[in-house]
């Protein structure tokens, strides 16, 4: 499954929820939350790694000056035709704001 974030904070419960497999795209303010300094290592960093595929955008990147060395290790860096691409080919999206 296909998960948007835009908005701060990420409710732990919603990653204790996600599925292996699952895509999370942080968009906008969410950017924030895949950088290093953000993340408690015991919580989102060490579940989302094992079995999410974690993108973010780079143009919301470029507009919170955010370089890709900031990131979480494993951490994609999409485009936008990238970003439209994911949104088109998924079945089920669920966006969190």
């Amino acid at each position: 499954m296909l998960h948007i974030i835009s908005n701060l904070p990420l409710s732990p419960v919603f990653i204790e929820n996600t599925h292996s497999g699952d895509t999370i795209i942080f968009t906008d303010d969410a950017v924030l939350a895949v950088q290093q300094n953000n993340i408690d290592p015991e919580s989102l960093t060490q579940k989302a790694l094992s079995h999410i595929n974690l993108y973010v955008r780079k143009a919301d990147l470029l507009i919170k000056n955010i370089s890709k060395s900031e990131l979480l290790r494993g951490v994609v860096i999409i485009d936008e035709s990238q970003f439209k691409a994911a949104t088109a080919k998924e079945f089920a999206i669920k966006s969190y704001n």
